[in-house]
């Protein structure tokens, strides 16, 4: 009997006991994330990569080849990727002096097209109407950028520096790039006497790789590498896990949950497994669509890879990433000068029209046809939640909150539909 009584005693010591250990445990987690917040990126993409390489691996072992041998295979065709091609993207990113050439040549065709289009119904005696109608509402957001871009003292030197030749200067800036700078400053389009360096947070805000700006891309290249030195090793340790992780997790499961955390385990891997890999290959035919199409109208090829690229990247976040997209193709093509599209009527003068007309034939192709055949109903939520899924990662962790958004609610959500309907089926909820 005495021990029949301590049992209600010995339960909730227990629930106690387990309760304020769940609470230790979120907090350490959550100290550790926000301590080792940098590690987090290269840690998810290590995982992701040998989520996705598993499939590769477990059909190289059906065909006879070692583990071993299947785990090199798979890292020399990881490290092929992050090395060569890694290499070859941060190429088509424009250094310091290109940079500088970029924004000189877009503020000038923003204030070129904008003064067209102010002025597109004007007469000489007149205002015309369009900017009766709109030149109030668009001349802030035409300062603002146009604030954005305009080179301080500090890049002003660098930019003339840069437009003479000389020994480490084989490929100076253009001379009209010059020109246009000079006559831009004329126009007052100038942040001369504010030297301020941009904060890093902002510059983080638009780095999110961490790469670091500056003259030379191998610099660039080394810095990335030092940051993303663990991806690797998360690569190949999961990879050869034999199950030593899923054990040591259920092993914290009492044997009256078990079957219902392997359920919800089994659920979660079918879901995640099938929109990683579905996105994986719905993001990659929409670059390489962006980059044909884009080829067709006429660009270079470094300019269509590069936007094919990010056009890509972003198809992953829902109904940002064709606007994405559409804002980098469009800012190429406010300051390419000649173009030379495989359709004869295209010209550079019309270069936005046909971008604009890119995106949409993608987005056409994607909407009918890659997303619901190669992803299929890998997503199934609800628009609202996407939205305010992807509008939290961003006010959180920035671009790649906005990324991870989806798959982390698609987790949540297998999570707590399993466990609701195991619990009901186990009667330990009503």
């Amino acid at each position: 009997m005495p021990q029949h009584r301590s049992n209600p005693e010995r339960l909730k010591r227990s629930r106690i006991f387990y309760s304020l250990l769940v609470v230790f445990i979120v907090l350490i987690i959550s100290m550790l994330i926000w301590a080792l917040n940098a590690l987090i990126l290269p840690v998810i993409i290590g995982l992701i990569s040998a989520y996705i390489a598993m499939p590769a691996l477990n059909w190289l072992i059906r065909q006879r080849v070692p583990k071993a041998a299947g785990v090199a295979i798979l890292f020399g065709g990881f490290i092929f990727v992050v090395f060569v091609i890694g290499r070859q993207v941060i190429s088509l990113f424009p250094d310091e002096k290109e940079q500088l050439e970029l924004r000189v040549n877009i503020q000038y065709k923003i204030h070129e097209n904008f003064s067209e289009f102010l002025a597109s119904d004007s007469t000489q005696s007149g205002v015309g109407m369009v900017n009766i109608l709109f030149g109030q509402e668009l001349k802030p957001m035409f300062t603002t950028v146009t604030g954005f871009l305009s080179l301080n003292e500090e890049e002003e030197a660098k930019l003339f520096k840069y437009g003479v030749y000389s020994s480490d200067n084989a490929k100076p800036i253009k001379p009209s790039t010059i020109r246009r700078y000079d006559e831009l400053k004329k126009l007052g389009y100038s942040n001369i006497g504010n030297t301020e360096k941009k904060n890093e947070a902002q510059i983080k805000q638009f780095n999110p790789l961490g790469i670091s700006p500056g003259n030379s891309r191998i610099a660039a290249l080394l810095s990335a590498i030092s940051n993303w030195l663990i991806t690797p090793f998360v690569f190949i340790f999961v990879l050869f896990d034999d199950g030593e992780i899923k054990q040591f997790l259920f092993d914290l499961v009492p044997n009256r949950y078990f079957e219902m955390a392997l359920t919800t385990a089994d659920n979660v891997d079918k879901a995640i497994g099938g929109y990683l890999r579905g996105t994986l290959l719905e993001s990659t035919l929409v670059g390489l669509s962006f980059i044909l199409g884009l080829l067709i109208v006429g660009f270079d090829l470094q300019a269509a890879l590069m936007i094919g690229i990010v056009a890509g990247i972003a198809n992953a976040i829902p109904f940002l990433g064709p606007v994405i997209g559409l804002v980098v193709g469009v800012s190429y093509a406010l300051i390419v000068e000649n173009i030379d599209p495989i359709i004869p009527f295209l010209s550079g003068d019309n270069a936005i029209v046909a971008v604009v007309i890119t995106v949409a034939v993608v987005q056409l192709l994607d909407n009918a046809y890659f997303s619901p055949v190669i992803l299929g109903k890998a997503v199934n939520l609800h628009p609202l939640v996407v939205i305010l899924g992807v509008s939290g990662g961003s006010i959180l962790f920035g671009f790649i909150g906005m990324l991870f958004a989806i798959p982390t609610i698609v987790i949540m959500n297998v999570i707590i539909s399993t466990l609701y309907k195991q619990l009901k089926a186990y009667y330990i909820i009503y």
